[in-house]
């Protein structure tokens, strides 16, 4: 029987800096197992984003699907050729299981490789990552459209205490700003969801 761990979340946020990949992804992997429940995205607004993408078909890369279930859910309603899903861990089992859908396990930071699609996605995500990162995501990619949802304030927030791997300080302002510098301008949003189309 595997016993609980206590995840000290404010040490891992203090560690961060100096943490390499492997450790990242070994720490994930503990989380993976105290935490299994690790789906949040808004089914409704995805949905009512997608149907922004004015494409005859299109390829999604989404960044930290876990077990592709947003996947499952948007798969069968647009005409998506692929979708990849790309994760720190594997997850067993995968709720989605359509043939155009891929899970794959990272062994190396998203960013440090050219990531190309039509759309990508990250529910739930980026808050887990630095500012700095955020701008090497954002620098990474070759998509036409961007679909965010994260629990970000205006102005930014500090997560000491909050007991989970949030550390991103930046807000939506200023994520925004870091999208329109990019080329990128609003399609679609609500509270904590946006879809950005490359102009």
């Amino acid at each position: 029987m595997a016993t609980s761990v206590v995840i000290d979340w404010d040490a891992w946020r203090a560690a961060y800096p100096e943490m390499t990949f492997a450790d990242q992804q070994e720490f994930y992997r503990v989380v993976a197992i105290e935490h299994p429940e690790q789906q949040h995205f808004n089914t409704n607004a995805a949905i009512s984003a997608f149907e922004q993408i004015d494409e005859p078909s299109f390829t999604v890369v989404e960044l930290g699907g876990w077990d592709g279930a947003l996947a499952y859910h948007l798969l069968d309603r647009f005409p998506i050729l692929r979708w990849i899903n790309y994760d720190i861990v594997s997850v067993e089992p995968q709720v989605c299981i359509d043939r155009r859908y891929h899970p794959v396990e990272l062994d190396d930071w998203f960013w440090n490789e050219r990531r190309t699609a039509d759309v990508f996605v990250a529910t739930h995500m980026i808050e887990h990552i630095t500012d700095r990162e955020l701008g090497e995501l954002f620098d990474c990619l070759d998509v036409d459209w961007i679909y965010l949802e994260a629990p970000l304030l205006i102005d930014g927030q500090k997560w000491y205490g909050y007991r989970g791997s949030h550390i991103l300080e930046l807000g939506w302002k200023d994520v925004v700003a870091m999208l329109y510098e990019r080329g990128y301008e609003p399609a679609y949003s609500e509270r904590d969801i946006g879809l950005w189309r490359l102009t």
